[in-house]
């Protein structure tokens, strides 16, 4: 017998045991999705420098594994759990139980390290790992990937609200995959424990609890890198109704500009050549909707989203630009980086240098908003 793994069966537990399988609408804890689902065949590892154990979703230790790495095993329909000297049979794919320890758990094929605990979805027959924590120690794991942390402490906790209204307002986008958000640009980027700073855990802690709020129901709190000068109301850049706090209004805080030459690369991924002059029509934000480059062959209509996202977003960094032909050269010249909308990141960071704190900056960005504590 000692020479055998122990062999412990779940499916008693999840008779015996109430269900609490998603984090509840208090908003104390969050599910992320992190990483790239993982496919049938692929194995995954979790280390920690503490014991690893198997705890329900309200933190009742079912087993105290003795282990400090164990491997995750996806056939296809069931999740394995190997450890030394035992197997987890048909761990739940529902977030019922999850591994937890004393100290971050590293997942071997993410390459980070994650606070709070680790349960496991299946999508779309491949394996999703999902990072259940509490939103303040999630934030801070958002924040340094959103704003530098070298940015005045006042703009970190501008953005520390933004993000956590964000998380919240968002707080079921995911929920038909099981979690609450994920990890990517989708949701808000979050790199778990490896990327946390003294500045931004400062910002983040010095804003706990507080949310933005419309009208007594936490704001959409969008936010992009700069608006170039003029900020872009939701509708216009996404259509459907109008957001009475997310407008379009002067901003004499980010105007960041940039330039850029159209190369015959460019031109190539358009499916253009010989280009003679182009029009640029606008909407009430002063942003471009469409550009139509005349050629030797008529002319031709493309979106300003497209250009954006066939030229690259890096480069043609916003839709608030003008173009120029200048003999055979097309120069582009704009401001503003990302869709414009809500709070400008490089605007808080010049308020907040000219003097302003958080609530100043919420306040000019989101106007008719209150500052709260979430209940």
């Amino acid at each position: 017998m000692n020479e055998m793994k122990k062999i412990l069966l779940l499916a008693l537990f999840l008779v015996l045991l109430p269900l609490n399988i998603f984090a509840k609408e208090d908003y104390d804890k969050i599910d992320i999705k992190v990483g790239k689902s993982i496919p049938v065949g692929e194995n995954l590892k979790l280390k920690s420098k503490s014991n690893l154990r198997v705890v329900t979703s309200d933190e009742q230790v079912i087993n105290n594994t003795n282990n400090k790495e164990i491997n995750i095993i996806f056939d296809g329909s069931k999740i394995n759990i190997d450890g030394k000297n035992f197997t987890l049979k048909n761990f739940p794919q529902n977030g019922a139980f999850l591994i937890s320890s004393d100290s971050p758990i590293y997942v071997d094929k993410i390459k980070r390290n994650y606070g709070g605990a680790i349960s496991f979805r299946v999508n779309n027959k491949k394996l999703d790992v999902v990072n259940r924590v509490e939103i303040d120690e999630y934030l801070k794991g958002v924040l340094p990937k959103e704003m530098s942390p070298s940015f005045p402490m006042e703009s970190l906790k501008a953005q520390a609200l933004c993000s956590r209204s964000f998380a919240i307002n968002n707080y079921n986008k995911f929920k038909k995959n099981g979690y609450n958000l994920d990890d990517t640009t989708r949701s808000q980027v979050y790199y778990g424990k490896d990327v946390e700073n003294k500045s931004t855990n400062k910002a983040v802690e010095e804003t706990i609890g507080q949310v933005i709020k419309y009208k007594g129901e936490v704001a959409e709190t969008i936010f992009c890198a700069s608006s170039g000068g003029y900020t872009v109301s939701s509708s216009e850049a996404w259509g459907g109704n109008s957001v009475p706090y997310l407008i379009a209004q002067e901003d004499p805080y980010s105007v960041h500009p940039w330039n850029y030459e159209l190369k015959d690369s460019d031109l190539k991924k358009l499916n253009l050549s010989d280009v003679f002059s182009v029009s640029l029509d606008y909407n009430n934000s002063n942003r471009v909707n469409n550009l139509t480059f005349s050629t030797s062959k008529g002319d031709v209509k493309i979106k300003a989203t497209d250009f954006r996202k066939k030229i690259g977003n890096t480069i043609i960094k916003s839709t608030l630009f003008d173009v120029n032909v200048i003999g055979n050269k097309i120069l582009v010249s704009g401001k503003g980086y990302g869709h414009g909308v809500g709070m400008s990141q490089y605007g808080a960071v010049e308020m907040a240098k000219k003097g302003s704190n958080y609530k100043d900056i919420i306040g000019f960005y989101f106007p008719g908003t209150n500052i709260e504590k979430i209940k």
